[in-house]
């Protein structure tokens, strides 16, 4: 299991203008995400769960100063690489652990069933577990994106842009390569986070500096949820996307 304290998480929406604008000024003074493809970006897609109750998505509606959510990832579509993690957020910060999944054990937890707690398991799937077991928590969503990162070690500075954000109630097919999508966002609007420890360094600031640009509570989670909801609710069909 790895961890990290807590961190400063600011998020913006940016336009794609805006955002090549900052990827000029960012690409000589950080360094690009080893992620990256040939396209200068990299594919997300987690696996959102909640409980009976539907916590988790109250809790990040109503602005709920501490709370957490469980999510499996991959990226590019592939599942050689399967994470469960948990993320914390507290007062504007968040914290995140994970462990490394077995496709075996994600498939398991998929189908919502609960793989017996093996001696030596790490604490986050332990948890995940338990959650399973004691507040019926199961996947509920599916989010993906494109993501184009840049990193500074001086303040441990992660500047991100998050494109073609997406929904998806297709759990059972989360590990394959093809999923159908429902855009989420305005065409041409993106979201841009920034973390960091206490400080973010000035000139980096001084970098992301737009003069257009509000700070946002916006969730990806949550709007994925809405339209997941809406489209059961009728009227919305999913697209074909990768």
């Amino acid at each position: 299991m790895t961890g990290m304290e807590y961190r400063v998480e600011e998020k913006y929406i940016c336009t794609e203008g805006e955002l090549r604008i900052l990827a000029g000024r960012l690409s000589h003074l950080m360094e690009e995400d080893a992620h990256h493809g040939e396209e200068g970006k990299y594919q997300i897609r987690s696996l959102y769960f909640d409980d009976y109750d539907n916590t988790c998505f109250a809790e990040t509606m109503d602005g709920v100063n501490d709370r957490k959510k469980f999510r499996i990832r991959i990226y590019g579509g592939c599942a050689d690489k399967i994470s469960l993690e948990v993320k914390y957020k507290c007062s504007g910060m968040t914290k995140k652990e994970s462990c490394p999944l077995t496709e075996k054990q994600c498939s398991a937890v998929m189908a919502g069933k609960v793989p017996a707690y093996q001696k030596g398991d790490p604490t986050v799937l332990h948890m995940l577990f338990l959650a399973m077991r004691t507040s019926l928590l199961r996947p509920v969503v599916i989010v993906q994106y494109e993501r184009t990162a840049y990193i500074n070690k001086t303040g441990n500075v992660r500047v991100t842009f998050d494109r073609n954000i997406s929904a998806s109630a297709d759990i059972r097919n989360f590990l394959e390569p093809k999923l159908r999508l429902l855009p989420v966002m305005e065409k041409g609007k993106h979201v841009l986070e920034v973390k960091y420890d206490e400080v973010l360094p000035s000139y980096i600031a001084q970098a992301l500096e737009t003069g257009r640009q509000q700070q946002t509570p916006y969730s990806k989670y949550r709007e994925c949820r809405i339209a997941a909801q809406a489209y059961y609710t009728g009227g919305i069909s999913w697209v074909q996307g990768m």
